[in-house]
């Protein structure tokens, strides 16, 4: 692993960082009736098995054998439905533009009460298609069959406290430990029936208090990379992990869990060839909490 960067050496960053409380979800009593609630908005109307006291599985006898699995304290859940029983939806595909998408998806879930203000701005779409009864990536927005929605939380934006026109000095994306995949994934056909157009959704949102915050000094870029370079940090999953790699972008950001998590906590992130993409907790160590 190697170092190709614009400049030649790592940039030069702040010396502390905000670290942002991230409220984590514990059971109560409205769990059960608030998960209910969800499901019903999904479609899912009849009582669900519970193979343990906090997940809970709705299945659906119709056509495509919808599924939901949800845990009903942190509120994560997956829709599934097998889009090949009824393969005319794949001859659907007439998707008008990316922002039509967008809009459209995102209006459903606000809709059904799970879309937050911070999960909104930053998306990513992906053209499917498919290909032996199963999803790949298709070309274009003409090409697609279908159409998958990453919805990632939005960049948390440094303020300039002397710029009167609140000039943003910096801003750090959020990361998830597959770079890759957003904080909700959906899978839309184009069927006009809501229960064939959204045929996939993995909701996996977690909330942040961003009013209650603390600052800590964070290492060097140079510390960082040293700390990478000599097997620390996290590799993700996507991208190269052997052989030569270089690394093109060094930033900082911070780290989205898969979890309820108890605080958002900054890091470095190093990119490189073919979506390598790897992180650095930027706190200093002696700051944080040993379990």
């Amino acid at each position: 692993m190697s170092l190709e960067l614009p400049t030649g050496a790592v940039p030069a960053f702040p010396d502390r960082m905000r670290v942002y409380w991230a409220p984590t979800k514990r059971s109560g009593f409205a769990d059960a009736d608030t998960a209910i609630d969800t499901a019903t908005a999904l479609g899912f109307l009849f009582k669900p098995f519970q193979p343990t006291e906090t997940d809970y599985i709705w299945t659906n006898q119709d056509q495509l054998s919808s599924k939901l699995e949800m845990n009903i304290v942190s509120g994560h859940f997956v829709l599934s439905r097998r889009w090949q029983n009824n393969p005319a939806l794949a001859t659907m595909g007439n998707f008008l533009s990316d922002k039509q998408v967008i809009t459209e998806t995102e209006n459903f879930i606000k809709r059904i009460g799970l879309l937050n203000d911070d999960a909104v701005g930053v998306e990513k779409v992906t053209y499917l298609k498919n290909d032996a009864s199963k999803l790949v990536s298709a070309l274009s927005l003409s090409d697609a069959d279908f159409v998958q929605l990453d919805l990632f939380r939005k960049n948390i934006d440094e303020i300039d406290p002397n710029s009167k026109s609140k000039e943003i000095k910096a801003s750090y994306p959020f990361y998830r430990t597959d770079p890759s995949k957003g904080l909700i994934r959906i899978v839309v056909s184009g069927s006009k029936i809501q229960n064939e157009k959204i045929v996939y959704m993995d909701y996996q949102y977690t909330d942040i208090d961003y009013a209650k915050n603390s600052t800590y000094p964070i290492k060097t870029g140079e510390e960082a990379w040293s700390e990478l370079s000599s097997g620390g940090g996290f590799v993700t999953p996507i991208g190269p992990r052997i052989g030569e790699i270089k690394i093109r972008r060094v930033f900082l950001g911070y780290y989205d869990s898969n979890e309820n998590q108890k605080y958002a906590m900054p890091i470095y992130i190093f990119l490189g060839d073919q979506g390598f993409t790897a992180y650095v907790s930027a706190v200093i160590n002696e700051w944080i909490e040993k379990k």
